[in-house]
Protein backbone atom coordinates (compact mmCIF):
# COMPACT_ATOMS: atom_id res chain seq x y z
CA UNK A 1 0.00 0.00 0.00
CA UNK A 2 1.59 3.26 -1.08
CA UNK A 3 -1.14 5.64 0.06
CA UNK A 4 -1.20 7.00 -3.49
CA UNK A 5 -4.74 8.32 -3.03
CA UNK A 6 -3.71 10.55 -0.12
CA UNK A 7 -2.97 13.61 -2.24
CA UNK A 8 -4.28 17.07 -1.38
CA UNK A 9 -6.23 18.91 -4.05
CA UNK A 10 -6.91 22.14 -2.14
CA UNK A 11 -3.99 24.52 -1.75
CA UNK A 12 -3.43 27.99 -0.41
CA UNK A 13 -1.16 29.75 2.00
CA UNK A 14 -3.37 29.18 5.04
CA UNK A 15 -4.41 25.58 4.34
CA UNK A 16 -0.85 24.54 3.47
CA UNK A 17 0.47 26.16 6.66
CA UNK A 18 -2.21 24.44 8.74
CA UNK A 19 -1.34 21.10 7.13
CA UNK A 20 2.30 21.65 8.02
CA UNK A 21 1.28 22.11 11.66
CA UNK A 22 -0.76 18.89 11.47
CA UNK A 23 2.24 17.07 9.99
CA UNK A 24 4.37 18.28 12.90
CA UNK A 25 1.80 16.91 15.34
CA UNK A 26 1.93 13.59 13.53
CA UNK A 27 5.73 13.61 13.69
CA UNK A 28 5.62 14.38 17.41
CA UNK A 29 3.28 11.47 18.09
CA UNK A 30 5.39 9.01 16.13
CA UNK A 31 8.67 10.23 17.61
CA UNK A 32 7.27 9.89 21.14
CA UNK A 33 6.08 6.36 20.38
CA UNK A 34 9.49 5.49 18.89
CA UNK A 35 11.34 6.92 21.88
CA UNK A 36 9.09 5.10 24.34
CA UNK A 37 9.82 1.82 22.54
CA UNK A 38 13.56 2.44 22.99
CA UNK A 39 12.89 2.57 26.72
CA UNK A 40 10.84 -0.62 26.70
CA UNK A 41 7.49 1.14 26.96
CA UNK A 42 4.41 0.46 24.88
CA UNK A 43 2.40 3.15 23.13
CA UNK A 44 -0.62 3.16 25.45
CA UNK A 45 0.57 6.43 27.00
CA UNK A 46 0.22 8.17 23.63
CA UNK A 47 -3.25 6.74 23.08
CA UNK A 48 -4.31 7.91 26.54
CA UNK A 49 -2.80 11.38 26.09
CA UNK A 50 -4.53 11.90 22.74
CA UNK A 51 -7.80 10.66 24.23
CA UNK A 52 -7.44 13.24 27.03
CA UNK A 53 -6.81 15.90 24.38
CA UNK A 54 -10.06 14.86 22.69
CA UNK A 55 -11.96 15.30 25.96
CA UNK A 56 -10.48 18.79 26.33
CA UNK A 57 -11.52 19.66 22.77
CA UNK A 58 -15.05 18.41 23.43
CA UNK A 59 -15.34 20.53 26.56
CA UNK A 60 -14.36 23.61 24.56
CA UNK A 61 -16.72 22.69 21.72
CA UNK A 62 -19.60 22.20 24.18
CA UNK A 63 -18.98 25.72 25.54
CA UNK A 64 -19.63 27.16 22.07
CA UNK A 65 -23.00 25.45 21.79
CA UNK A 66 -26.31 26.92 22.94
CA UNK A 67 -27.56 23.41 23.72
CA UNK A 68 -24.69 20.91 24.02
CA UNK A 69 -27.19 18.06 24.15
CA UNK A 70 -28.77 18.94 20.81
CA UNK A 71 -27.90 16.48 18.06
CA UNK A 72 -28.99 19.01 15.46
CA UNK A 73 -26.68 21.69 16.81
CA UNK A 74 -23.84 19.16 17.01
CA UNK A 75 -24.16 18.22 13.35
CA UNK A 76 -24.65 21.84 12.31
CA UNK A 77 -21.37 22.86 13.97
CA UNK A 78 -19.07 19.85 13.77
CA UNK A 79 -16.60 19.97 10.91
CA UNK A 80 -17.29 23.56 9.90
CA UNK A 81 -14.01 25.08 11.08
CA UNK A 82 -10.55 25.34 9.49
CA UNK A 83 -10.17 21.55 9.60
CA UNK A 84 -12.64 21.27 6.72
CA UNK A 85 -10.02 22.38 4.19
CA UNK A 86 -7.02 20.75 5.90
CA UNK A 87 -8.59 17.29 5.62
CA UNK A 88 -10.66 18.06 2.50
CA UNK A 89 -13.82 17.08 4.35
CA UNK A 90 -16.99 16.30 2.41
CA UNK A 91 -20.35 16.14 4.11
CA UNK A 92 -21.91 13.08 2.50
CA UNK A 93 -24.99 12.73 4.70
CA UNK A 94 -26.59 15.24 7.03
CA UNK A 95 -30.10 14.74 8.33
CA UNK A 96 -32.03 14.54 11.61
CA UNK A 97 -30.44 11.21 12.51
CA UNK A 98 -26.99 11.13 10.94
CA UNK A 99 -23.92 13.08 9.93
CA UNK A 100 -21.38 11.38 7.67
CA UNK A 101 -18.19 13.18 6.75
CA UNK A 102 -15.57 11.76 4.40
CA UNK A 103 -12.01 13.00 4.79
CA UNK A 104 -10.22 12.91 1.44
CA UNK A 105 -6.77 13.84 2.71
CA UNK A 106 -4.74 13.15 5.86
CA UNK A 107 -1.60 15.17 6.61
CA UNK A 108 -0.77 12.71 9.39
CA UNK A 109 -0.45 9.84 6.91
CA UNK A 110 1.63 12.07 4.65
CA UNK A 111 4.06 12.70 7.50
CA UNK A 112 4.25 9.09 8.62
CA UNK A 113 5.03 8.02 5.05
CA UNK A 114 7.79 10.67 4.92
CA UNK A 115 9.19 9.20 8.13
CA UNK A 116 9.37 5.78 6.50
CA UNK A 117 6.73 4.14 8.67
CA UNK A 118 5.36 0.83 7.42
CA UNK A 119 1.67 0.04 6.90
CA UNK A 120 1.26 -1.58 10.32
CA UNK A 121 2.93 1.36 12.08
CA UNK A 122 0.82 3.88 10.18
CA UNK A 123 -2.37 2.00 11.06
CA UNK A 124 -1.46 1.97 14.76
CA UNK A 125 -0.43 5.64 14.72
CA UNK A 126 -3.82 6.40 13.18
CA UNK A 127 -5.52 4.46 15.99
CA UNK A 128 -3.62 6.65 18.45
CA UNK A 129 -4.55 9.86 16.63
CA UNK A 130 -8.21 8.82 16.36
CA UNK A 131 -8.39 8.20 20.11
CA UNK A 132 -9.06 11.92 20.33
CA UNK A 133 -12.08 11.67 18.03
CA UNK A 134 -13.49 8.73 19.95
CA UNK A 135 -13.13 10.47 23.32
CA UNK A 136 -14.41 13.76 21.84
CA UNK A 137 -17.59 12.07 20.69
CA UNK A 138 -18.03 10.25 23.99
CA UNK A 139 -18.56 13.64 25.65
CA UNK A 140 -21.85 13.93 23.74
CA UNK A 141 -24.13 11.25 25.24
CA UNK A 142 -26.69 11.72 22.47
CA UNK A 143 -24.13 10.99 19.73
CA UNK A 144 -22.86 7.60 18.55
CA UNK A 145 -19.55 7.78 16.69
CA UNK A 146 -18.35 5.21 14.17
CA UNK A 147 -15.08 5.31 12.29
CA UNK A 148 -15.90 3.33 9.19
CA UNK A 149 -12.66 3.57 7.29
CA UNK A 150 -9.31 5.31 7.32
CA UNK A 151 -6.76 6.37 4.77
CA UNK A 152 -4.12 4.98 7.14
CA UNK A 153 -5.58 1.49 6.76
CA UNK A 154 -5.75 1.70 2.97
CA UNK A 155 -9.20 3.15 2.38
CA UNK A 156 -9.67 5.97 -0.14
CA UNK A 157 -11.16 8.18 2.59
CA UNK A 158 -11.60 8.35 6.32
CA UNK A 159 -15.30 7.96 7.03
CA UNK A 160 -16.68 9.47 10.22
CA UNK A 161 -20.32 8.77 11.02
CA UNK A 162 -22.26 10.37 13.85
CA UNK A 163 -25.74 9.08 14.58
CA UNK A 164 -28.36 10.18 17.05
CA UNK A 165 -28.71 7.83 20.02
Amino acid sequence: MAFENNVPTLHGEMVDAAREISERRAATISRMVDEAAKHGLDDQFAYDAVADYGVDNAKEFRKTMKDPDSFQEFIDEFGTDHNREIYEMETVTKNDHELRIDFHYCPYVTQWVKQGKNEKEIARLCDIAMAGDHSFSAQFPHVKFDLEGTIAKGDRTCVLRFTRK
